[in-house]
């Protein structure tokens, strides 16, 4: 009984979010991590990053850990990136890097926008990642092609801040090379830890 209680509740919970999701305009579920000429931004963060907004940034303790220099060297975590191109800041995301290997990224370029890739460890304390995403037309409805992007970052010594480089390249959808729209630059992130 418990568990047909269980699995009725899931399946509810998946009927609401489904339902909920309808409701959105295509548009506002359009993804892309890179900065395309049409896209918007940047934007200041929805929620503050202070202690009295819930959410804080590194305040210099670490979740607990058998082994400290690993946690400290290691980017898995959660993070507050900032992307700067040009001497500009190009866009903000909330970056998780996970123990296997895979990364997840909500960028602030346009609602909705999340991207995916998978990175190795190439140093103590330096990673390279592989990173991929959809780029949409003007509208944010019609699909027009995707992005690659490669990073290499280092992570600080006391663990509470990672520094890199990223260079993203635009193709259309039948893989060819979007000249003149690639973007590069650098990458300063700070580590989330629970308040």
């Amino acid at each position: 009984m418990k568990t047909t209680v269980n699995s009725l509740r899931m399946l509810l919970g998946c009927a609401v979010l489904a339902t909920i999701s309808w409701g959105i305009p295509t548009h506002a579920l359009a993804a892309s991590c890179g900065k395309t000429p049409y896209a918007s931004g940047p934007h200041a963060l929805v929620v503050p990053a202070h202690p009295s907004a819930g959410i804080e940034l590194s305040s210099g303790q670490t979740a607990p850990n058998n082994d400290n220099e690993f946690h400290r060297r290691s980017i898995v975590g959660l993070w507050h990136a900032v992307y700067t191109s040009g001497g500009m800041t190009a866009f903000e995301s909330f970056e998780t890097w996970n123990a296997d290997g895979n990364e997840f990224e909500a960028a602030d370029v346009q609602l909705g926008v999340v991207c995916q890739g998978t990175w190795v460890k190439t140093a103590p304390g330096t990673v390279r990642l592989f990173h991929v995403g959809w780029n949409f037309d003007p509208t944010g409805v019609t699909l027009i092609g995707y992005f690659t992007e490669i990073q290499a970052d280092t992570v600080s010594a006391d663990g509470k801040t990672y520094n890199g480089t990223f260079e993203i390249q635009n193709f259309d959808l039948s893989g060819n090379h979007l000249q003149g729209q690639d973007q590069s630059g650098t990458i300063h992130a700070t580590r989330f830890t629970v308040p």
